[in-house]
């Protein structure tokens, strides 16, 4: 019978005995929820390893455990790559924290000509505590890995080359939708390429064009960037096989 355990983060690095929690993560098991000895937890190291495990000491900046089960999940089937262009939105975290419960596979972020700012690696660090947690809190054992794109459009094509399925959301878009393309096909890999909220510049549209990527629409309705951004993964989600 399924138990809700509160779940913890442990890198993979440090999936060996003596099993321990410190930091943060100890922090908040001791001094937040304040679960004490004898109780079981369980963990993940987002690259799919989860275990349940017994608390055994507590101490001052350490939390001793005892192993009592350990799983390894294999990859999902389907793998999304969400390319969000760059965009000043203060929704960004937010939308980070859903992608990894709708199991997005990686995100990148990259530099697209009508983005508001630079990408910047400074809140890297910020923003992967975010998708910890949310990998926590729907128990993903999964973490997506971050990506940063510096330059245009034409690196994220080097980047998606070998990518099976390649998928543009292009406002400009009238024929093809969305929807009907992930009733139609199935491909176990793609990537999803999303313009900033000023838009795609026409040179970039043909640069993804060019390099085989099949614009699609979102329908008649104007949407937000966080918004555009989810909806692929939602449709993934519902018509995987």
């Amino acid at each position: 019978m399924y138990k809700k355990l509160h779940t913890f983060f442990l890198p993979s690095h440090q999936w060996n005995e003596p099993w321990s929690l410190a930091g943060k993560e100890a922090h908040h098991l001791t001094k937040v929820l304040r679960i004490t000895s004898g109780h079981k937890i369980r963990l993940i190291d987002g690259s799919g390893k989860t275990g349940i495990f017994t608390v055994q000491k507590i101490s001052k900046n350490e939390v001793s455990l005892l192993c009592n089960e350990v799983l390894t999940w294999p990859e999902p089937q389907s793998k999304v790559h969400l390319a969000l262009a760059w965009n000043k939105s203060f929704r960004r975290s937010w939308l980070l924290e859903k992608a990894v419960e709708l199991g997005v596979w990686k995100i990148i972020l990259w530099q697209a000509r009508h983005s508001q700012g630079r990408t910047k690696d400074a809140s890297q660090e910020n923003w992967q505590g975010k998708m910890i947690a949310a990998a926590k809190q729907c128990e993903n054992p999964w973490l997506p890995e971050l990506i940063f794109l510096h330059e245009g459009a034409g690196k994220l094509t080097l980047y998606s080359k070998d990518i099976q399925s390649k998928l543009l959301l292009w406002e400009e878009e009238k024929n093809n939708r969305i929807m009907e393309y992930f009733q139609n096909h199935h491909p176990w890999e793609k990537v999803v390429v999303i313009g900033p909220e000023g838009g795609l510049a026409r040179e970039e549209v043909d640069i993804f064009v060019d390099s085989g990527f099949v614009p699609l629409s979102l329908g008649p309705k104007v949407l937000r960037w966080e918004t555009a951004a989810l909806a692929p993964l939602f449709l993934n989600m519902l018509t995987v096989h």
